[in-house]
Parts: structure tokens; sequence; C-alpha cells
């Protein structure tokens, strides 16, 4: 055949059409040079893949098309965003009323939007992948971070208007937006990984909803149960030259005389299992981009304060100084990675219990 190269010495099923099924069905009609032995392996492997992933791509988008053309969608993207900004404001309120902020109620509650975005992103994010199954967790993914891009185009010009009129961190907007999709991309896979454990409907809505429910609170609720037991008996010496950031952090400081038996809580023995939680993580991104002086963004940094245990608050542990300390791992990273354990572990648990039902039916069958 013109155009294609021959093979001497192979056997006839060389090519056979089953060969190019399994390359995607691309046919490469090029000739090839230098093309030797029986183990080398054909120069198209990129433009494979290439191909399968625009292929997904167009899938994924035709799947979140579907999704756009429905009023019910939008509403909910609405209501997430509207939920999460009446909740900011109505928190902030409370916290001027018990003198808990100075009189900066936009600022903080374009910051804690911000953060309480992360709720209506997770929750969304479930439904939505339970309502759309797919076999390929590219597809899942890809149409899931439309879906969830979708969202943040929803909560930006809020955000933004926010962030204008009280001079805020512009900048955290965009930190929301990155997180928002990432965190709808990441639940949908658990949405659908519930949907695929079984074959009717009413215990993978049941399960959805424990995951939602344990990474929304659950997951926080067990840190705070578990912080009394982390209190525990360790040895300091004293600080000198001691530095602080401008919220009155200490941020650096050296060690001198002899230690001491003192009282601390290793916070990061259990700080970890909040790191998951959605609005935290979120909290724990934005912190890069909140002025440390900003009426709250204390709320922002203190799951990294305690991820990074009690050398934060009581310097000088074993004797050690500021420069002696491991560099800290970002918490955020820590949730996400997190998140996208147990979203894979539910997912592929989900695809082993569906290829067993299949396998069950055929032979019952």
């Amino acid at each position: 055949m013109a155009g294609v190269p021959d093979h001497p010495g192979r056997d006839d099923g060389w090519n056979e059409p089953e060969y190019e099924v399994i390359g995607g069905g691309l046919v490469d009609d090029q000739p090839r040079t230098g093309q030797s032995g029986h183990g080398s392996n054909p120069p198209r492997d990129a433009g494979y893949k290439n191909a399968a992933f625009k292929n997904a791509v167009g899938i994924a988008w035709r799947d979140a098309r579907k999704s756009f053309s429905s009023w019910l969608f939008w509403l909910s993207c609405c209501s997430g965003v509207a939920l999460a900004g009446g909740t900011a404001a109505g928190l902030v309120a409370w916290a001027l009323r018990n003198g808990w902020i100075e009189n900066a109620m936009p600022a903080a509650t374009f910051v804690i939007m911000a953060v309480f975005l992360g709720f209506p992103a997770a929750v969304l994010g479930v439904v939505w992948g339970f309502r759309h199954v797919h076999e390929s967790v590219l597809v899942m993914l890809l149409a899931g971070a439309l879906r969830g891009l979708a969202l943040a185009v929803v909560a930006l010009p809020f955000l933004l208007m926010l962030g204008i009129s009280s001079g805020g961190p512009l900048a955290l907007a965009g930190a929301a937006v990155v997180v928002v999709v990432l965190e709808v991309a990441v639940f949908g896979l658990m949405g659908a990984g519930s949907r695929a454990c079984f074959a009717a409907t009413v215990p993978g809505v049941a399960l959805a909803s424990v995951l939602a429910a344990f990474f929304c609170a659950g997951n926080v609720a067990l840190t705070v149960l578990l912080l009394p037991g982390t209190t525990d008996l360790a040895s300091a010496s004293v600080p000198v030259n001691v530095e602080r950031d401008d919220a009155g952090r200490i941020t650096a400081y050296e060690c001198v005389g002899s230690l001491h038996q003192v009282e601390v809580a290793h916070t990061d023995r259990v700080a970890w299992l909040a790191a998951s939680h959605p609005a935290l993580l979120l909290a724990s991104v934005g912190a890069e981009f909140v002025p440390p002086d900003n009426d709250v963004a204390w709320v922002l940094s203190g799951l990294q304060f305690a991820a990074d245990g009690p050398a934060r608050e009581v310097p000088c542990l074993g004797g050690v100084s500021s420069d002696g300390l491991a560099p800290a791992v970002p918490v955020a990273l820590t949730g996400l990675f997190l998140q996208g354990l147990l979203a894979a572990v539910v997912l592929a648990a989900g695809r082993w219990l569906a290829s067993r039902r299949v396998t069950t039916d055929s032979v019952s069958g």
C-alpha cells in the first residue's frame, strides 16, 4: 500500500485492522526512516496523546455545555455565591458588634466571602460530578473544571466590586477563582465515584452526602475534638533578638540560656485533618495575598500556623533558633493532596464495583 512502510519478515497479521484500533484509530501514512527492530516504538505516540487529549477536551466541553444550557445550573451557581456573600456579611457584622474587628465591613466581607466560596465549590462539585459520570477520568476532570470556571465567573464580579470599593487585595479574587475551579473538579470526582459505587441512586446520594459533610464540617470538628490531646511538656531556652511581622507574630529569634520545661500544644499533629476543608484550603492560599495587618488576616493564616507546630508560638523549643527550623510545608498542598487521594480512592472503588456488577450480570444472564 502506498505510503505504508513494508515490514519484511513479519507475519501476515502486522497490518490487521485491530492494530489501528489499538493506536486510537489514527492512520499515519507518512514513511518513517530509521525504523528497525521488533521492539522499536513508532514515533506517533505524541500525536496519539495529543489527539486523545483534544478528544477529551471536546467531550468535556459538550458535557459542560449541557449544564450551561440549564437554568437550574445557573441558579445553583448564583445561590452558592449569594450564600457565601450573605454568610460572610452576617459573620463580619456579628464580629463588628462584638468589637472583634475594627470598622472595616467591606474589606473584611471581601476576604471572608472569597474564603467561603470553598463551600459552594465543594457541594456543587459533588452534585455535578454525581450527575455527570464518564468512563474517562480526564473528561470528568475537564468538565468539572469548566463548571467550576462558570461558578467562579458568577462570583468574580461581586469579589471585584467588594475588593475595589474597600481597597482590598484584588489578587485574592484571582486566587479564589483558581481554587474554586480545582475544588469543583476534585469534588466532582468524589461525586462520580459515589454514583459508581452503587447500582441504586439512593445509596450513592448517601455516600456523596457523607463525603461532602465530612470535608465541609466533619474534619474541622474532629480536629477540634483532638486538640486537647496534643498538649505536652517540652524543653525551651530563652529567645533573644526577636523579630515580628506587622501582625505581631514572631518571625525570627536567637536562643540563649539553659533549657526549661514549658507546656506546648502540638497542633501540627492534627491540623492536617482540617487542611482538607475547602474554605480553610482557600484561606491558606489567600493568606499569601492579604497583608498581615488586615483585620482578618489571622483567619487566613491560622491553619498554616497550626500546621507549623508549637515552634510558631513558643520560640526556642529544644534550644533551636529560627534559622534551624525546617521550612514550613504549605498546608494548602496538604489539603489538596488529601482531597485528591480520597477522590481517587472513591473513584477507583466505584469503578471496581461497577465492573463487578457488569461481570455478575453477564454471568447470570
